[in-house]
């Protein structure tokens, strides 16, 4: 086992990281967004008591697609900026929050973000209200899908 984990194979670069900005965005972004829906669903349904109807799920997608935005915009951003024609100026994910920080300021962490909740806000609700109303509709009236 010692040989495996020290073989040439298992070794990791720099260049192994470079996916970390999509990982951290994504991880980020799917991360935010299903805690925010599951406590926003929790909430409003008194823990399972009330049925979550299709306008709550509306109403629930879009905050939890407005929160993730939010929340992770930052890490949208540096993986943009690191796979751009600039890219060569950051050695990695740290590097390029900190010379954002440093040169830009805060506010550019949030470049973009207009635009994006503009798209992802009412898509992020017409998914979980159709993904919702349509397990609903499945555990109640097919045994095989019932809880």
């Amino acid at each position: 086992m010692h040989s495996l984990i020290h073989s040439p194979q298992f070794r990791f670069t720099p260049h192994d990281f470079q996916a970390a900005p999509t990982a951290m965005k994504q991880g980020s972004n799917q991360g935010l967004r299903f805690m925010w829906f599951n406590e926003y669903k929790r909430i409003v349904t008194d823990d399972g008591q009330r049925p979550l109807t299709p306008i709550m799920g509306l109403f629930g997608g879009m905050s939890a697609g407005c929160f993730s935005t939010l929340g992770n915009n930052p890490f949208d951003v540096a993986k943009t900026r690191m796979q751009g024609s600039m890219a060569s100026q950051y050695t990695g994910m740290f590097d390029c929050f900190r010379k954002i920080l440093a040169n830009e300021g805060v506010g550019a962490l949030y470049a973009g973000v207009i635009p994006r909740l503009g798209r992802v806000v009412p898509g992020q609700g017409i998914i979980f209200m159709s993904f919702e109303t349509i397990q609903s509709y499945l555990e109640n009236n097919f045994a095989i899908f019932a809880i």
